[in-house]
């Protein structure tokens, strides 16, 4: 999934920005790595300037931390950090929720999250499945027809990635990830919004659990 189409024009400097993205997600940089301009500029054989606009976009974004006069690091995020964005996620999901009158009826957005849900049942790669539960959340947004909600929700998006990354690196937890938005799709698809509130809120106590005594 593109993070950044909205982002800039530059092409090479989206693709650098997910390329390095894959690289934090799958643990290829961890935090506190440095990202040199000129070793990635050597790598995609091109100037530092897409490589500048990346670790912009990143920064931006809360991957990158840029410290004056010494680079860019990959940026590390605190047990209370992680906390804070699971518990922000978690309340711009019940404002959705609240918003959601009759999900059934949208039957397009739901055909969408089934495929999303058919991929996620399918897939044998933990990051894979990541990106997969951030698109599932996000129609979830999308069910609630408010743009500002969709707005906030993708602001948050790469930090959430990071967090829920080290969440679904259990193959256990995947299943038992499985069944619960299997839950979630039965119960919007039947206008059952108490017992999905419940879910989410569930949800959201199982990945502060998952990653309570790790650093990001």
């Amino acid at each position: 999934m593109n993070y950044f189409e909205r982002a800039l024009d530059n092409a090479l400097s989206i693709r650098i920005a997910n390329n390095l993205l894959e690289q934090v997600l799958n643990g290829e940089l961890r935090p506190g790595d440095q990202v040199v301009e000129s070793i990635y500029a050597e790598q995609y054989e091109t100037s530092r300037s897409p490589v500048r606009e990346a670790i912009y976009l990143l920064a931006t974004e809360g991957i990158i931390e840029r410290v004056p006069r010494k680079g860019a690091f990959i940026k590390g995020y605190t047990l209370d950090d992680m906390k804070d964005l699971l518990d922000v996620r978690n309340h711009l999901e019940m404002l959705a929720a609240e918003r959601l009158e009759n999900p059934s009826k949208e039957k397009g957005t739901l055909k969408e999250m089934k495929a999303v849900l058919t991929k996620m049942t399918k897939t044998k790669s933990y990051t894979e499945y990541t990106h997969l539960n951030y698109q599932f959340h996000f129609l979830i947004f999308k069910l609630s027809n408010s743009p500002v909600l969709n707005d906030m929700y993708s602001k948050i998006a790469l930090p959430l990635l990071r967090i829920q990354v080290i969440h679904f690196s259990n193959k256990e937890i995947i299943e038992k990830s499985i069944i619960e938005h299997t839950s979630i799709y039965e119960c919007l698809k039947n206008d059952d919004l108490d017992q999905l509130k419940s879910i989410l809120r569930k949800h959201t106590e199982d990945v502060i659990f998952s990653v309570r005594n790790k650093q990001l």
